[in-house]
């Protein structure tokens, strides 16, 4: 379980996360909506332990510790960042030493992703969707429970997209839980399970499944209003 106890994260005098609280009790995906500057980001960095929070807490599992509640995560962050010289398959070997996976298993996940046959290739030569494909798939290494993703199909092409609706669909049977931040939201295929709807660093809402005739339409009522 998942839950954020009046976060507050403010930069300068700028407030990005203004005293939020919620809980993810089960699996499945959810989905946090808002548009440019309404704290989604930096929303996603507090969980990942990236930063700190000037005040509230944070726990996975009841797991407090940002160190410890970081290892239990697949994190995918926007953007994606590395040295441009190191190619893709000396990435993948450094996390993979860190997650302590074999090599056949991460070899699976480049496969799996369509990346496997750029392996020798530096990062910088990587298109925007190949370079977004790579950071999902790294996340998975590991095979975690809980999977942290900030905008994954911005800048995805056709395939990364397919592909990664399709991986949504599989960890979700597989009862992971996975938290997604986007504004595509017609791109996504998969039943989420609620939608949070964020603006100026506060929750302006939410949308369950179960609930609503009309998913979509009720998060983009929520951002309207």
């Amino acid at each position: 379980m998942l839950t954020t106890n009046n976060i507050t994260k403010k930069f300068g005098s700028f407030v990005a996360v203004d005293q939020l609280s919620f809980e993810i009790k089960e699996p499945g995906l959810y989905l946090f909506v808002g548009d440019n500057g309404s704290g989604k980001t930096t929303l996603f960095n507090l969980i990942a332990g990236l930063i700190n929070p000037n005040k509230g807490e944070i726990s996975l599992d009841d797991q407090t510790d940002a160190d410890l509640r970081r290892k239990q995560m697949g994190i995918a962050t926007e953007p994606f960042t590395t040295e441009p010289s190191i190619t893709v398959s000396e990435i993948a070997e450094i996390v993979r030493k860190v997650k302590h996976v074999s090599q056949e298993e991460m070899k699976e996940l480049l496969k799996q992703w369509e990346i496997w046959t750029a392996r020798e290739k530096p990062f910088k030569a990587l298109s925007t969707g190949m370079k977004k494909r790579l950071s999902i798939a790294l996340s998975m290494a590991g095979n975690p429970e809980f999977f942290l993703w900030d905008e994954p199909y911005n800048g995805l092409d056709p395939l990364g997209i397919s592909l990664l609706n399709q991986v949504i669909g599989e960890l979700a049977e597989e009862e992971k839980t996975i938290l997604l931040s986007t504004h595509l939201l017609n791109e996504i295929t998969v039943p989420a399970k609620t939608g949070f709807v964020m603006k100026e660093g506060r929750l302006a809402g939410l949308v369950h499944r179960d609930s609503s005739a009309n998913f979509n339409e009720s998060i983009m009522d929520l951002l309207k209003n």
